[in-house]
């Protein structure tokens, strides 16, 4: 009884948002973008074969900065025009808070030089992997945190916590419900040749002698890692771009962060990538309304585990 009062809280915080933000032109023009955006990439492969082809080259600090924080702009700029709010744009917090959060983020994608922190030559080519592997889901958070940290401090005094960054404030019982729901629509996509070619994302069947640690144990490692780095998506996107936006934009910043969390997935399949949209937009709408981000922790870490499992088991099983 108690699950159904808060998801019904949930439905309630969608409705009174889109019956205050919903603007027809402004909704348009989004997806409109977002399926052009989409087209292109999955058309001409636009991320894996142009942007991801610099990583590791000093340019690519760069490269990915303006790759997450175009679109966004791309998004935002227009919508606040159409809605006759382009006056938001006049705020220098909203530009050096746009380009510190996105610089970060692209800054921390483009990261390469850990090669230089670890001789890699003396690792045999299991833990090799094993190493890369939690280096890239590990090398957001802590640089996340400090930098989020220093801007909060600056512009955001008043908030005692950091950007939704908390566990007061939630419910966290209707988002194990939706855990719930999501399992079938993942079984079924666990069954297409997409999905098992992306997941599970550490093939820990595949390498022996990690550190001396039996396969299982080193994929019990690599989750944990994997499941902190979604814990930084969520401080980037429903932390940064909503409850740290919102004393500058108000309701103004879930729909660009919608769509710029669209391009975060290009290197997921099709079908995430279009999913995403919504996903962000249910979870931004919460942390709004919050000014907290567990919700979607809880969402993010839960969907992500369950398809790896999905995907373990479709190896296992499924042939």
């Amino acid at each position: 009884m108690k699950e159904n009062i808060q998801m019904k809280e949930i439905v309630i915080e969608i409705r009174d948002f889109l019956k205050k933000d919903f603007n027809f032109f402004a909704y348009t023009y989004t997806f409109l973008f977002l399926t052009a955006a989409l087209y292109f990439n999955y058309k001409y492969n636009f991320e894996n074969s142009i942007v991801d082809s610099l990583y590791g080259k000093p340019i690519s600090f760069l490269t990915y900065f303006l790759y997450y924080l175009t679109p966004y702009l791309l998004i935002i700029i227009p919508v606040l025009f159409i809605k006759k709010k382009q006056q938001l744009l006049k705020q220098s917090e909203f530009w050096i808070k746009s380009i510190v959060f996105f610089g970060i983020f692209g800054v921390m994608v483009a990261f390469w030089q850990f090669r230089y922190l670890i001789d890699f030559s003396k690792l045999n080519y299991s833990e090799n992997n094993f190493v890369h592997n939690l280096i890239f889901n590990l090398k957001r958070i802590i640089p996340f945190i400090i930098i989020f940290y220093a801007v909060k401090k600056f512009y955001d005094k008043d908030l005692n916590h950091l950007y939704g960054l908390r566990y007061r404030g939630m419910n966290y019982r209707p988002f194990f419900l939706m855990l719930l729901l999501m399992i079938p629509l993942i079984t079924i996509a666990s069954f297409q040749p997409d999905f098992q070619h992306t997941y599970p994302q550490y093939r820990f069947y595949n390498y022996k002698g990690v550190f001396g640690m039996s396969p299982a144990q080193s994929e019990g490692v690599f989750e944990l890692a994997y499941g902190l780095d979604f814990v930084s998506i969520e401080l980037m996107y429903r932390g940064a771009l909503i409850v740290g936006m919102a004393r500058i934009l108000g309701r103004e910043a879930v729909l660009p962060m919608a769509g710029a969390y669209v391009i975060l997935h290009f290197g997921k399949p099709l079908g995430e990538a279009v999913s995403s949209f919504f996903g962000g937009m249910i979870l931004g709408i919460h942390a709004l309304a919050k000014k907290n981000i567990f919700g979607g922790i809880i969402i993010h870490v839960g969907i992500a585990y369950f398809m790896e499992i999905a995907a373990i088991l479709q190896h296992f099983y499924g042939h």
